[in-house]
């Protein structure tokens, strides 16, 4: 269950090591946690966007990150994945600190705004490059991808150099990046805003064949929100 717990509980030492973290409840069993966020802070240079943010995400769990524009969803967002740090507070990932190589290797990303492709590559070009980094093997990576256009229904999309995609082709093929190597958890900022209602449904319908990942959404849309479970509200 989702936790949003108050700005005067204290931020934990950092210890610098990435050793997991154990979670227990009261009975002594494992609870199934992906996602820690322990009073996050960010501040961009005298403006703090992000200020004593408290979460915590089970296995499975869709939450919505709410807020005006400016009110540091997509802060928050970066923070998790590492790639961004955080000014003070703590995030971990499965037990995990975020953004070490470990972390990482659990999370799948999709930013509003994608600008990380490679603009004079296919999408599928694309797709494999970051599959290639995701899995040991070749074989492994191209499998995957060719997994995931025939699931999206993005053949046609993925076989375009992306810099002749339109928005919403690219925000397809983030998602489908987002899903490379079935993370644990996956964050998704604003992924339908480009997206006509097919597109929307299939990125449901895969989450759904997906009920064991976390996801973490930043969106304004009421749509989106009634697929998730719980939401935080950031103040401006």
């Amino acid at each position: 269950m989702t936790q949003a717990r108050s700005a005067d509980q204290s931020t934990p030492p950092s210890t610098g090591t990435v050793a997991p973290r154990r979670h227990f409840d009261g009975d002594g069993t494992k609870r199934p946690v992906v996602l820690e966020i322990e009073c996050l802070n960010r501040r961009f240079g005298a403006k703090e966007v992000v200020e004593s943010l408290s979460v915590t995400v089970d296995r499975g769990e869709r939450v919505a990150l709410c807020g005006s524009n400016g009110s540091g969803k997509t802060t928050v967002l970066r923070c998790i994945a590492g790639t961004l740090s955080p000014t003070a507070g703590a995030i971990y990932v499965e037990g995990i600190p975020a953004g070490s190589r470990g972390a990482r290797r659990l999370v799948g990303l999709s930013l509003a705004q994608e600008r990380s492709f490679y603009l004079r590559l296919s999408g599928r070009a694309n797709l494999l490059f970051f599959a290639r980094l995701r899995h040991g093997r070749e074989q492994d990576a191209i499998r995957d991808v060719r997994a995931l256009e025939e699931e999206l229904e993005i053949v046609d999309i993925a076989a375009e150099r992306t810099d002749r995609c339109s928005a919403g082709m690219l925000q397809q093929l983030a998602f489908a990046r987002a899903l490379l190597a079935d993370p644990t958890l996956v964050l998704l900022d604003e992924p339908t805003r480009s997206l006509d209602s097919s597109a929307v449904e299939r990125l449901w319908n895969a989450l759904d064949r997906r009920p064991g990942t976390a996801v973490v959404i930043a969106t304004h849309n009421p749509g989106d929100l009634a697929h998730c479970g719980a939401r935080v509200d950031l103040p401006t």
